[in-house]
């Protein structure tokens, strides 16, 4: 089974792979390059009192400029909830440990399962994670070697 499409950027600077100037051609026209924005606007549905978090949170992630674009505002905000959520819950926690109360321990414990599973999955998709941010960074170009039958041949036309 193949392996997800990779960016032109990214195959090149691998160099493992060897397109030809109309296969990168049609490649590159395929890709979508969406723009940088300034600043990112807080979507409609997020309550106030998570507005300041999204607001720091979005300025970090396009600071670091790891690709973000105004269609990412839902998942930053997505990302604060869920977040918001998880931390909500560990005074509830907390106290049902201290009141020896398994089944409300148990009960918090799944809701706050899952807003971490949301948390990450935005994290994810965010590049806010370290196995993601590694999938987003570019390798460097490596310098093709220098074959010595074509640099005997330049040579010889340099000299004719």
């Amino acid at each position: 089974m193949p392996g997800t499409r990779q960016r032109l950027s990214v195959l090149e600077g691998n160099g493992r792979k060897h397109l030809t100037k109309a296969e990168k051609a049609e490649r590159a026209a395929k890709e979508i390059n969406l723009p940088k924005p300034k600043t990112m606007k807080v979507p409609k549905w997020l309550p106030e009192e998570y507005r300041k978090a999204f607001r720091d949170l979005a300025r970090e992630i396009l600071k670091a400029d790891m690709g973000a674009a105004t269609l990412d505002s839902d998942t930053i905000g997505r990302y604060v909830v869920a977040q918001a959520g998880y931390t909500d819950m560990l005074p509830i926690i907390q106290n049902a440990m201290v009141n020896g109360d398994g089944e409300e321990l148990s009960e918090a414990t799944k809701i706050q399962d899952r807003y971490f599973k949301q948390a990450r999955a935005c994290a994810n998709d965010l590049g806010l994670t370290i196995t993601s941010r590694c999938r987003l960074v570019l390798p460097e170009s490596r310098k093709p070697e220098e074959n010595p039958f074509e640099q005997m041949m330049r040579e010889r036309m340099q000299r004719a």
